[in-house]
């Protein structure tokens, strides 16, 4: 099981700004660590999940919870 280093609400921002506060967390992590990253929308969801994937991230987990939607990133 991964170990979350920290969990971060960031259904207040959207385009490219939750993709730049996971990069400056990404930078914090270790291998085997993860960020659990609370998002407004799906098309935020899926730029997030496409982001790291690009970059050689892992996607641990995806759900939706309530109105909103989670991405766990990482090492």
């Amino acid at each position: 099981m991964v170990k979350i280093y920290k969990k971060v609400d960031l259904t207040g921002t959207s385009c490219a700004g939750p993709i730049g506060e996971l990069m400056g967390l990404m930078d914090e992590i270790n291998q085997g660590e993860a960020v659990e990253a609370l998002l407004k929308d799906e098309e935020t969801k899926n730029m997030v999940v496409n982001w790291a994937k690009t970059v050689g991230l892992k996607i641990f987990e995806e759900r939706k919870e309530r109105n909103n939607f989670v991405v766990v990133v990482g090492k």
